[in-house]
Protein backbone atom coordinates (compact mmCIF):
# COMPACT_ATOMS: atom_id res chain seq x y z
CA UNK A 1 0.00 0.00 0.00
CA UNK A 2 0.96 3.60 -0.87
CA UNK A 3 -0.69 6.26 1.38
CA UNK A 4 -0.81 10.12 0.05
CA UNK A 5 -0.80 13.07 1.97
CA UNK A 6 -2.11 16.25 0.75
CA UNK A 7 -0.31 19.17 2.29
CA UNK A 8 1.84 17.15 3.90
CA UNK A 9 4.45 19.77 4.42
CA UNK A 10 2.05 21.77 7.54
CA UNK A 11 2.84 20.87 10.95
CA UNK A 12 -0.36 17.97 10.87
CA UNK A 13 0.71 16.36 7.22
CA UNK A 14 4.21 16.26 8.69
CA UNK A 15 3.06 14.31 11.92
CA UNK A 16 0.61 11.75 9.55
CA UNK A 17 3.60 11.35 7.38
CA UNK A 18 6.26 10.55 9.46
CA UNK A 19 4.06 8.40 12.09
CA UNK A 20 2.61 5.63 8.82
CA UNK A 21 5.85 5.82 7.11
CA UNK A 22 7.72 5.18 10.42
CA UNK A 23 5.34 1.39 10.28
CA UNK A 24 6.77 0.41 6.77
CA UNK A 25 4.16 2.27 4.49
CA UNK A 26 5.73 4.38 1.94
CA UNK A 27 4.21 7.69 1.89
CA UNK A 28 3.68 9.93 -0.60
CA UNK A 29 4.60 13.67 0.82
CA UNK A 30 2.29 15.89 -1.19
CA UNK A 31 2.53 20.02 -1.76
CA UNK A 32 1.52 22.00 -4.36
CA UNK A 33 4.78 22.50 -5.25
CA UNK A 34 7.24 19.53 -5.64
CA UNK A 35 10.33 21.33 -4.56
CA UNK A 36 8.72 21.94 -1.27
CA UNK A 37 7.53 17.91 -0.24
CA UNK A 38 11.40 17.27 -1.62
CA UNK A 39 12.35 19.95 1.48
CA UNK A 40 9.49 18.55 4.03
CA UNK A 41 11.59 14.72 3.00
CA UNK A 42 14.87 15.80 3.62
CA UNK A 43 13.77 18.02 6.76
CA UNK A 44 12.00 14.72 8.10
CA UNK A 45 15.07 12.33 7.26
CA UNK A 46 17.25 14.40 8.99
CA UNK A 47 15.30 14.84 12.11
CA UNK A 48 15.36 11.06 12.18
CA UNK A 49 18.54 9.88 10.69
CA UNK A 50 18.21 6.71 12.29
CA UNK A 51 15.09 5.26 10.64
CA UNK A 52 14.07 3.99 7.33
CA UNK A 53 11.29 7.02 5.84
CA UNK A 54 9.99 5.55 2.77
CA UNK A 55 8.90 8.73 1.66
CA UNK A 56 8.24 10.19 -1.82
CA UNK A 57 7.71 13.73 -2.85
CA UNK A 58 5.50 14.82 -5.03
CA UNK A 59 3.27 17.35 -5.97
CA UNK A 60 -0.67 16.91 -4.74
CA UNK A 61 -1.94 15.13 -7.72
CA UNK A 62 0.98 12.63 -7.17
CA UNK A 63 -0.34 11.79 -3.69
CA UNK A 64 -3.60 11.73 -4.78
CA UNK A 65 -2.54 8.65 -7.04
CA UNK A 66 -1.75 6.60 -3.77
CA UNK A 67 -4.13 3.93 -2.93
CA UNK A 68 -5.63 5.84 0.33
CA UNK A 69 -5.23 9.45 0.63
CA UNK A 70 -5.56 11.81 3.52
CA UNK A 71 -6.37 15.50 3.46
CA UNK A 72 -4.04 17.38 5.89
CA UNK A 73 -4.51 21.21 4.70
CA UNK A 74 -5.75 23.55 6.74
CA UNK A 75 -9.68 23.37 6.73
CA UNK A 76 -9.94 26.82 4.78
CA UNK A 77 -8.01 25.22 1.94
CA UNK A 78 -9.15 21.65 1.66
CA UNK A 79 -11.96 22.15 -1.06
CA UNK A 80 -9.47 24.07 -3.39
CA UNK A 81 -7.11 21.41 -2.98
CA UNK A 82 -9.24 18.53 -3.70
CA UNK A 83 -11.23 19.42 -6.10
CA UNK A 84 -8.91 19.16 -9.31
CA UNK A 85 -8.06 15.84 -7.74
CA UNK A 86 -11.53 14.80 -8.10
CA UNK A 87 -10.93 12.11 -10.78
CA UNK A 88 -7.78 10.76 -9.37
CA UNK A 89 -9.33 10.16 -5.92
CA UNK A 90 -12.33 8.56 -7.37
CA UNK A 91 -12.88 5.49 -5.46
CA UNK A 92 -10.69 5.11 -2.79
CA UNK A 93 -10.83 6.33 0.57
CA UNK A 94 -10.07 9.90 1.52
CA UNK A 95 -9.12 10.46 4.91
CA UNK A 96 -9.90 14.20 6.33
CA UNK A 97 -8.59 15.49 9.47
CA UNK A 98 -9.67 19.25 9.05
CA UNK A 99 -11.04 21.39 11.94
CA UNK A 100 -13.12 24.47 11.06
CA UNK A 101 -12.15 26.82 13.83
CA UNK A 102 -10.65 30.70 14.13
CA UNK A 103 -9.17 32.70 16.81
CA UNK A 104 -12.19 35.01 18.58
CA UNK A 105 -10.19 37.26 21.31
CA UNK A 106 -8.00 34.70 22.87
CA UNK A 107 -9.95 32.05 22.44
CA UNK A 108 -9.85 29.16 19.30
CA UNK A 109 -13.59 28.99 18.67
CA UNK A 110 -15.17 26.11 16.27
CA UNK A 111 -16.72 27.50 12.95
CA UNK A 112 -19.90 25.40 11.14
CA UNK A 113 -19.10 25.55 7.62
CA UNK A 114 -22.38 25.25 5.53
CA UNK A 115 -22.43 22.17 5.15
CA UNK A 116 -22.06 21.34 8.31
CA UNK A 117 -18.46 20.06 8.70
CA UNK A 118 -15.60 19.70 6.22
CA UNK A 119 -15.97 15.91 6.00
CA UNK A 120 -19.39 16.56 4.54
CA UNK A 121 -17.87 19.13 2.68
CA UNK A 122 -15.16 16.78 0.69
CA UNK A 123 -17.74 13.93 0.42
CA UNK A 124 -19.42 16.37 -1.51
CA UNK A 125 -16.72 17.64 -3.41
CA UNK A 126 -15.75 14.35 -3.88
CA UNK A 127 -19.02 11.91 -4.61
CA UNK A 128 -17.00 9.06 -5.74
CA UNK A 129 -14.68 8.63 -2.66
CA UNK A 130 -15.31 7.31 0.45
CA UNK A 131 -14.41 9.96 3.59
CA UNK A 132 -14.01 8.83 6.82
CA UNK A 133 -13.27 11.45 9.18
CA UNK A 134 -9.82 10.90 11.51
CA UNK A 135 -6.84 12.23 13.15
CA UNK A 136 -8.70 15.79 14.35
CA UNK A 137 -7.70 15.76 17.78
CA UNK A 138 -4.31 14.86 18.17
CA UNK A 139 -1.79 17.66 18.82
CA UNK A 140 0.72 17.76 16.26
CA UNK A 141 3.74 18.39 17.69
CA UNK A 142 3.64 15.54 19.97
CA UNK A 143 2.26 12.95 17.83
CA UNK A 144 5.00 13.55 15.37
CA UNK A 145 7.56 12.74 17.61
CA UNK A 146 8.77 9.27 17.10
CA UNK A 147 10.68 8.84 20.33
CA UNK A 148 7.45 9.32 22.35
CA UNK A 149 4.49 7.78 20.91
CA UNK A 150 1.22 9.69 21.26
CA UNK A 151 -1.11 7.97 23.66
CA UNK A 152 -4.67 8.53 22.44
CA UNK A 153 -7.80 7.49 20.90
CA UNK A 154 -8.76 8.05 17.62
CA UNK A 155 -12.52 8.81 16.38
CA UNK A 156 -13.27 7.87 13.23
CA UNK A 157 -16.42 8.42 11.51
CA UNK A 158 -17.84 7.61 7.88
CA UNK A 159 -21.14 6.11 6.18
CA UNK A 160 -18.59 3.25 3.82
CA UNK A 161 -18.42 0.71 6.05
CA UNK A 162 -14.92 -1.19 4.19
CA UNK A 163 -13.68 2.47 4.17
CA UNK A 164 -14.01 2.63 8.22
CA UNK A 165 -12.24 -0.77 8.59
CA UNK A 166 -9.28 -0.06 6.68
CA UNK A 167 -8.67 3.39 8.69
CA UNK A 168 -9.58 1.55 11.97
CA UNK A 169 -7.06 -0.99 11.18
CA UNK A 170 -4.29 1.82 9.79
CA UNK A 171 -4.80 3.44 12.91
CA UNK A 172 -4.92 0.48 15.27
CA UNK A 173 -1.09 0.11 13.68
CA UNK A 174 0.27 3.40 14.59
CA UNK A 175 2.09 3.57 17.90
CA UNK A 176 -0.29 4.19 20.88
CA UNK A 177 -3.54 5.04 18.58
CA UNK A 178 -6.57 3.33 19.29
CA UNK A 179 -9.25 3.74 16.98
CA UNK A 180 -12.90 4.23 18.02
CA UNK A 181 -15.94 4.58 16.04
CA UNK A 182 -18.11 7.25 16.37
CA UNK A 183 -21.05 7.02 14.17
CA UNK A 184 -21.64 7.95 10.50
CA UNK A 185 -20.32 11.14 8.53
CA UNK A 186 -22.95 12.86 10.77
CA UNK A 187 -20.95 13.14 13.60
CA UNK A 188 -17.99 14.83 11.91
CA UNK A 189 -19.82 18.07 13.24
CA UNK A 190 -18.85 17.20 16.53
CA UNK A 191 -16.01 15.57 16.32
CA UNK A 192 -14.57 18.82 14.47
CA UNK A 193 -15.95 21.50 17.22
CA UNK A 194 -14.31 19.63 19.92
CA UNK A 195 -10.76 20.54 18.67
CA UNK A 196 -10.86 24.10 19.45
CA UNK A 197 -12.16 23.13 23.13
CA UNK A 198 -9.35 20.75 23.48
CA UNK A 199 -6.71 23.19 21.97
CA UNK A 200 -8.07 25.62 24.88
CA UNK A 201 -7.56 22.98 27.26
CA UNK A 202 -3.76 22.76 26.12
CA UNK A 203 -3.30 26.03 26.46
CA UNK A 204 -4.78 26.77 29.76
CA UNK A 205 -2.88 24.12 30.88
CA UNK A 206 0.05 24.54 29.27
CA UNK A 207 0.26 20.64 28.12
CA UNK A 208 -0.73 18.49 25.21
CA UNK A 209 -4.25 16.66 25.84
CA UNK A 210 -5.47 14.04 23.52
CA UNK A 211 -8.50 11.82 23.93
CA UNK A 212 -8.97 8.89 25.97
CA UNK A 213 -12.29 6.92 26.12
CA UNK A 214 -12.57 4.59 29.16
CA UNK A 215 -15.42 2.03 29.70
CA UNK A 216 -14.93 0.29 26.15
CA UNK A 217 -14.35 -3.46 25.83
CA UNK A 218 -11.13 -4.76 25.42
CA UNK A 219 -10.65 -6.22 21.98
Amino acid sequence: MRIGVLGATGPAGQAVAVQIAAIGIEVVVGSRALARAEETVAELRGKWPGRDLPFTPGDNQAAAQADLVVVATPWDGALSTVAPLEEDLAGKVVVSMANALTRWGRDMVPLVPPTGSVAVALARALPRSRIVGAFHHLPAGPWGDLDHPLEADVLICGDDRAGLDEVARLVDRLPGLRAVEAGGLASALAIEALTPALLEVNRRYKTHAAIKISGLPES
